[in-house]
C-alpha cells in the first residue's frame, strides 16, 4: 500500500517502520555497548550471555545487527524468534537455522544430528552461535533442554554459544530455584536502557536522512522533547509518534513538527506523559458508570444527614431557634421593656419545673399575658415594616455573615494570580482529578491566568486555568507554581 506522505517529503521509504531494520539502525550508546558485551562474550568461548530491556528498546534489531556483523565463513548462526515450541520442534529449528539438510523425527535422532554437526564444524574451526529473541516466552522445561545442550563441548571449551535476548521478565525466571543451575552459566549479561534527549533528536534526523529526506522538513525542539516525554526513550515508540506526526504534517500542508502537533497526535492516540503503561491503567479506571454513581452516592449522604437532623430536632435548633431568639431580643428592645424580660424567654425549660405552681397564679399569669399582647403589638401595629429594620441592622453582627464574606474574598483572590508551567510538558483536565479527560497540553514557561482551585478525592490542589481561545480546564499544584 502506498503511504500517503512519502512524495510529499521526498522520502524514498518510510523513515519510521515499525519493523526492525537494520539499514535504519542507529548506533546509541546503549546500543554499541550491547554489541560490545556479546563480542567480548564470543572471544572468551562462553556458553551463555544475556541481553534484556524493555518492550521496544530495540533488542531485535541489536540481535540482527549483531548476526550480520559476524563473518560467515568463522561463524555458523541460528536466530530463534518464536521460541514458544518443545524440544523436538526447537530442535528442528535448530537444525533449519544452520541448514542441516536430513532432519529426523525422533528425539534420539535429532540430538545426534545435532551433537555431530556442531563438533563437526568446530573441528573445522568455525564457532556455532544460537541467538533466541524473546526468551521471556521460553518454557521452564525448554530452558532447561537448552542448558543441557551446552553441555555438547570439548575438554576445554563450549562449542555452541547461546545469546538470550529477552524483556525484564526473564530476570524473574531465572530466580526459580530450578533455574539455579542455567542462571549460574550466564557469564556475560547487559541491560538497554532507553534513549537520552539528545539522543532522541539524533536518532529522528538520522532515520529522516536514511529515508532520503532533502526538503525543510523539521521536529522543533520542544516537539523532540515532548516525543522524548511520552515514549521514555523506546525507539519503537519514537517510530510510532513521529510517523503519525508526518501524517498530520501532510493532512494540514506542513513540515515544522512543533509541540501543538505533537501534543495533538499524543491525545488522538491515548499515549499519556507518563508512561504507556499508566495511561492504560488510567483508561481502564474510566467508566461511564463512575459519575452517576459518585452522584447517587452524595445525594444518598445528603439525604442520611437531613434525616439525622430531623428527627433528634438538631435542624430547628440551628435553623429555627436561633433566629426566634434574634427577634425576640429585638422586639423588647423595640417595645421598651426592661432587659430582665428575657426571664420569661428561659421559662420555656422550667415550666416543667414551676407545675406546683398555684392554678390562680397560674390563671393570673395568663390573663397578664393576654392583657399585654395588645400592647405589645400595639407599638408594631403603628409601623408593620418597624420589625424588619433593626433584623436587617443586627444582621451584620451575627456570624453567618463572615464565611460570606471570606468566601468572597477567595473567589475574587485567584483572579489577579498567574500560574506558571514548571514541567516540560503538562496535563490539561476537563475537571479535577487524573482520572479526568485530557483536553489540552501546555509546555515549560507557559503563562496562564488562574480564575478558580478546588481540592480533587486525593486532597491535591487543582486550579482553573484559561487555554487558548477562552477555553476552561483544570491543572495540578504539582505541574505549576502560582504567583
Amino acid at each position: 500500500m502506498e503511504i500517503p506522505y512519502l512524495e510529499y517529503f521526498g522520502f524514498s521509504e518510510k523513515p519510521f517502520g515499525m519493523s526492525p531494520d537494520p539499514a535504519f539502525y542507529y548506533e546509541s550508546t546503549e546500543h554499541k555497548k550491547a554489541v560490545d558485551y556479546l563480542t567480548f562474550f564470543l572471544s572468551q568461548r562462553e556458553g551463555f550471555a544475556l541481553i534484556y530491556g524493555d518492550v521496544g528498546s530495540g533488542k531485535t534489531t541489536v540481535s540482527r545487527i549483531f548476526i550480520n556483523s559476524l563473518p560467515r565463513e568463522s561463524y555458523n548462526t541460528a536466530l530463534i524468534l518464536n521460541p514458544v515450541t518443545d524440544d523436538t520442534e526447537f530442535m528442528k529449528e535448530l537444525l533449519r537455522e544452520f541448514y542441516v539438510q536430513d532432519i529426523p523425527d525422533t528425539n534420539k535422532e535429532l540430538y545426534d544430528t545435532l551433537r555431530l554437526f556442531l563438533l563437526e564444524e568446530f573441528r573445522n574451526g568455525k564457532e556455532n552461535v544460537l541467538v533466541i529473541d524473546e526468551a521471556q516466552l521460553l518454557s521452564y522445561e525448554l530452558l532447561e533442554f537448552i542448558r543441557l545442550l551446552s553441555n555438547i563441548e570439548t575438554d576445554k571449551q563450549k562449542i555452541l554459544h547461546t545469546i538470550f535476548f529477552a524483556q525484564p521478565e526473564f530476570l524473574e525466571k531465572l530466580k526459580a530455584q530450578n533455574m539455579r543451575h542455567l542462571a549460574q552459566r550466564i557469564t556475560v549479561t547487559y541491560g538497554i536502557e532507553p534513549l537520552t534527549l539528545n539522543e532522541v533528536k539524533s536518532y529522528i534526523n538520522y532515520r529522516l536522512y536514511k529515508a532520503g529526506s532533502k526538503g525543510p522538513l523539521e521536529f522543533q525542539d520542544r516537539a523532540v522533547r515532548l516525543i522524548h516525554i511520552a515514549s521514555k526513550g523506546f525507539p519503537r515508540l519514537i517510530n510510532y509518534i513521529c510517523d503519525r506526526c508526518l501524517l498530520v504534517l501532510y493532512a494540514q500542508s506542513m513540515h515544522t513538527v512543533d509541540g501543538h502537533i505533537v501534543s495533538k497526535v499524543l491525545l488522538e492516540e491515548s499515549i499519556s506523559l507518563g508512561s504507556v503503561k499508566k495511561q492504560q491503567d488510567i483508561q481502564g479506571l474510566r467508566s461511564p458508570y463512575i459519575v452517576p454513581a459518585v452522584v447517587i452516592l452524595i445525594i444518598v449522604i445528603l439525604g442520611a444527614i437531613g434525616y439525622y437532623l430531623a428527627s433528634t430536632g438538631a435542624f430547628n435548633h440551628f435553623f429555627v431557634k436561633k433566629p426566634l431568639l434574634v427577634q425576640k431580643e429585638t422586639t423588647v428592645a423595640q417595645t421598651g421593656l426592661p432587659v430582665k424580660a428575657e426571664a420569661p424567654v428561659r421559662t420555656e425549660t422550667s415550666v416543667k419545673a414551676e407545675v406546683p405552681v398555684k392554678a390562680a397564679a397560674s390563671v393570673r399569669t395568663e390573663t397578664s399575658v393576654k392583657a399585654e399582647v395588645p400592647v405589645k403589638a400595639a407599638a408594631p401595629a403603628k409601623n408593620e415594616k418597624a420589625p424588619a429594620l433593626p433584623a436587617k441592622t443586627a444582621e451584620p453582627k451575627t456570624t453567618p455573615e463572615k464565611p460570606k464574606a471570606e468566601s468572597m474574598a477567595q473567589r475574587t483572590e485567584p483572579l489577579s494570580r498567574k500560574a506558571v508551567v514548571i514541567k516540560d510538558a503538562a496535563n490539561v483536565r476537563a475537571v479535577p482529578g487524573l482520572e479526568a479527560p485530557r483536553i489540552g497540553m501546555i509546555f515549560r514557561g507557559a503563562t496562564l491566568k488562574v480564575v478558580g482551585e478546588q481540592s480533587d478525592k486525593h486532597k491535591t490542589k487543582w486550579y482553573k486555568i484559561i487555554l487558548y481561545e477562552n477555553r476552561e480546564g483544570w491543572i495540578s499544584e504539582s505541574v505549576v507554581t502560582v504567583k
